[in-house]
């Protein structure tokens, strides 16, 4: 065997070996190149997007905490508004607590204060009592001055005239007046002073003295019908009211018969110890002396002697003289009656009482 032949035989490689590992080893290059440069392009795209997101989200991540700072500032405005009212709440708390005690303190003197009122109470109704007057009096210290008529004794007597002559300060005048109405007699000007004059004694008695009230023209009518047998007291209320109440629903009207008002003092269940007689002049009728026409000032003058034999010996007798022209006997007449039994006299003023 020749050395070419030899060589032949050890030669494990042949050139259709290589060329076959060439070509495998370019188609590996070239898939990888390809694979390769494609996976690039989708990488590429994918960190785009991934950036956009990233972006996107940096941006949230800003506006989150903008948004967080904010509430955080809202949360210490709030937590500083929280501790404010806290604080405002204990000192409340210490407010209310003072007042409690201010308030416990107050019940407690309220308590002594009733306690001693009920004390001061119970005091009370063991001191003496003195009622107010019915009708008030400007000035309880000038009304002894300002009638002149003691008003003396435990049982006083008001006699009250109520004719026609009552109604005006003249003889025409009152007769004018006899027509009219019977409320417009009562509001006549004269017979309200009468009325007022009346009260006003009346609030001038004194709290143990008793009184009744007779008023008299063609006949006598004690001031409560049917209570003519009674002596009444400023301190029974109740009865004062109905006696000023019944003052006003008295008209006047008729003639003045003075001997039955003095005649009836007789059969009263007591003589009294003083006499007010209201009137504006001598009577005008009598029963002793019955007298058909027209009367003038002699019969007055006699029906007054025969009135004043009707009364109780030794009773002051005190006469408000209200004015009516066409009597000139009429004050010296009553004034002598004043003297002689020690009683008084009085032609009041217009404005007399003030009431």
């Amino acid at each position: 065997m020749s050395i070419a032949a030899k060589r032949r035989e050890t030669e494990v490689f042949s050139l259709a070996f290589l060329d076959c590992i060439c070509c495998g080893f370019g188609a590996v290059i070239l898939v990888f190149v390809l694979t390769v440069a494609s996976k690039m392009k989708v990488d590429k795209t994918d960190v785009n997007e991934l950036r956009e997101r990233t972006k996107a989200m940096e941006r949230t991540i800003t506006l989150s905490q903008a948004e967080i700072d904010r509430l955080a500032k809202v949360l210490a405005a709030a937590q500083l508004e929280l501790d404010d009212v806290n604080a405002k709440s204990t000192q409340d708390q210490l407010k209310l607590s003072s007042r409690q005690r201010e308030l416990l303190l107050m019940l407690q003197q309220t308590g002594a204060m009733k306690d001693a009122l009920a004390t001061l109470l119970g005091e009370k109704k063991n001191l003496p009592t003195e009622d107010f007057a019915p009708v008030p009096i400007p000035n309880i210290d000038r009304r002894q001055y300002l009638t002149g008529v003691k008003l003396t004794g435990e049982f006083i007597v008001f006699i009250v005239r109520c004719s026609g002559s009552m109604l005006d300060e003249t003889i025409d005048t009152a007769t004018a007046r006899l027509g009219d109405s019977d409320e417009r007699k009562r509001e006549a000007p004269k017979w309200r002073r009468t009325i007022h004059a009346l009260q006003w004694m009346i609030a001038s008695l004194g709290p143990d003295t008793r009184f009744q009230i007779l008023f008299f023209n063609d006949e006598v009518t004690p001031v409560l019908v049917d209570r003519g047998d009674e002596w009444f007291s400023t301190r029974d209320k109740k009865t004062i009211n109905e006696i000023v109440k019944q003052l006003d629903t008295v008209v006047p009207k008729g003639g003045a018969n003075l001997e039955k008002a003095f005649t009836a003092v007789r059969f009263l269940p007591r003589l009294p110890d003083s006499i007010v007689l209201f009137t504006d002049g001598l009577p005008t009728k009598s029963d002793s002396l019955p007298y058909d026409g027209d009367v003038g000032q002699d019969e007055r003058i006699r029906f007054f002697k025969i009135a004043t034999k009707q009364l109780p010996p030794r009773i002051p007798i005190s006469t408000i003289l209200f004015p009516m022209s066409g009597d000139p006997a009429g004050p010296a007449l009553f004034w002598e009656l004043a003297n002689a039994t020690r009683g008084a006299l009085i032609s009041p003023a217009k404005s007399w009482p003030d009431l």
